[in-house]
């Protein structure tokens, strides 16, 4: 089992984390372009990928991960297994609490005063701000987990 673990423990690392960077890559490019319009549908799409696509990646990654641990017999209090798990915990924190929550408020503001208000670009720059610490932090998780420190 193993074997099945591993994999499926590295697909899910390799789809949400690489998967994560694209997304934030392109929501950059599309900042830059200054379309308040497009900046917005982004946002929207990318928060849908979020749901659909990256938390469940996330669910099974963990649950892989706990297998493995549990597997080869691994103690969760290794440095780099506890570091994994916080990294994780920060990312989840992340998704379940902060995007949500600006996902309503942009989208109140955006009925409200429009797309591009400053406050509307203004919560979509926050957004990519924690999201790139989010992706800092989940591409640090992947060294970790390769270089295993401790």
């Amino acid at each position: 089992m193993y074997e099945l673990y591993l994999a499926a423990h590295i697909l899910c690392a390799v789809l949400w984390v690489g998967g994560g960077v694209s997304v934030h890559i392109l929501g950059r490019w599309v900042s830059r372009e200054g379309e308040p319009e497009r900046m917005v549908a982004f946002n929207r799409d990318a928060v849908k990928l979020g749901y659909v696509f990256y938390a469940p990646l996330a669910l099974i990654l963990i649950v892989a991960g706990v297998l493995l641990v549990e597997e080869v017999g691994y103690e969760y209090s290794d440095l780099w297994i506890s570091l994994g798990f916080l990294g994780w915990l920060f990312s989840l924190v992340v998704g379940l609490g902060f995007y949500p929550q600006q996902s309503r408020k942009l989208e109140a503001t955006i009925a409200a005063q429009g797309a591009t208000s400053e406050v509307a670009q203004a919560g979509i720059s926050r957004v990519l701000m924690v999201n790139s610490v989010e992706v800092l932090v989940l591409v640090l998780v992947v060294i970790d987990m390769a270089v295993k420190p401790g």
